[in-house]
């Protein structure tokens, strides 16, 4: 009696499991890997980014507001809203006027989620289309990363911009370089210049989503290592938009060949914290594995056309909106083979199932 007890105790009355995390619960880890984000500028003491931030948080807010009867029954809406606000603020400059950035970003969330819906719903990326506007109306506060054409045809681009100041070093840089190359890199037979580690850091730019490149980094592993993400979209990607900098991006600034910098693609223009960030909004991308991967190899493919090696302030922005766009048409290939597979195999296994049974 007392071992048949123990067994009913064991027992669930839920069978299921399941295989990822839901989106709701998705959401909540995306919050706390922004956080970091958010504290950062908080201790460089970057008030003028946080302003942004704010502005941009509060229009996200107010515009999921309108509907306040509608959304009070579902407090995943104000989350999506924190998530929504805080990317559009992060990709912003501190340059930007917020009461501009609050105006701006109320009217393009309200209509994007009157027109083509809310989360989930509207097939184009809500935080990459805020920014893109936001750049239409301010261009001219967006910064230009100070790279020439003779930057690009010497082996080490990225070397130029932290000699010539436009990566500040931080004080301890050269300490820390030093540690490293005596204690891990001199093991291999190779060394790091001073100013890598400052790259990595802190890249000071007005952008703060383009600063912290080694806490979006970890914030990625994080992220990946939960299964927030599917890792198919983001590393199809990468390797295709890393291959082409590398080895394809000398050849139109004749620069040595086969020696493309990745580092400055990297690190210089949001394309860690877009490509983690925003590259896999819900909604915008295809379900089924052909297509994301069709969809990581074209992503790579646009963000060289669009960001180049680099240098650009908002080029992956546009390269996330034009994915938008193409996404519907990968689709559409996605189920045609998906159709023919489903009619040539699955029906060809049915008849033999059927078949057996009449034998």
């Amino acid at each position: 009696m007392k071992h048949r007890d123990e067994l009913f105790k064991t027992v669930s009355l839920s069978p299921f499991k399941y295989l990822t995390l839901s989106i709701r619960k998705q959401a909540y880890f995306i919050v706390f890997a922004l956080v970091p984000q958010v504290l950062m500028l908080v201790l460089t003491e970057s008030f003028a980014s946080l302003s942004v931030l704010l502005a941009a948080l509060l229009a996200s807010i107010v515009a999921e507001a309108f509907d306040f009867e509608e959304n009070r029954k579902d407090p995943f809406v104000w989350t999506i809203a924190l998530i929504r606000g805080c990317l559009v603020g992060l990709l912003l400059p501190s340059t930007f006027s917020p009461v501009t950035v609050f105006f701006v970003s109320l009217v393009v969330l309200f209509v994007n989620r009157k027109v083509l819906g809310g989360f989930a719903n509207s097939w184009l990326n809500p935080v990459a289309l805020t920014v893109a506007v936001c750049w239409l109306v301010g261009m001219n506060v967006f910064p230009n990363m100070m790279i020439t054409i003779e930057d690009l045809q010497s082996r080490n681009p990225t070397l130029s911009l932290i000699q010539n100041g436009t990566v500040p070093m931080l004080s301890v840089d050269a300490r820390v370089t030093n540690f490293l190359n005596n204690n891990v890199f001199g093991t291999l037979g190779v060394s790091i210049p001073d100013g890598y580690v400052s790259m990595f850091w802190d890249t000071k730019s007005l952008i703060p989503a383009f600063r912290f490149n080694l806490l979006t980094l970890v914030t990625s592993i994080f992220l990946f290592s939960f299964n927030v993400y599917n890792l198919i979209i983001p590393s199809v990607f990468m390797v295709v938009y890393v291959s082409l900098v590398r080895f394809v991006a000398p050849f139109f600034y004749d620069g040595p060949a086969l020696q493309g910098d990745v580092l400055l693609a990297l690190l210089s223009s949001g394309t860690l914290f877009s490509w983690l960030f925003l590259l896999q909004w819900h909604g915008t991308i295809p379900l089924m594995n052909r297509g994301k991967f069709i969809y990581g190899i074209v992503a790579g493919i646009v963000a060289f056309c669009i960001v180049g090696v680099g240098s650009s302030s908002v080029g992956f922005v546009f390269t996330v909106l034009m994915m938008n766009v193409a996404s519907p048409l990968i689709q559409t290939v996605e189920n045609y083979f998906e159709k023919r597979y489903t009619e040539s195999v699955v029906a060809a296994r049915v008849k033999l199932v059927t078949e057996g049974l009449n034998a």
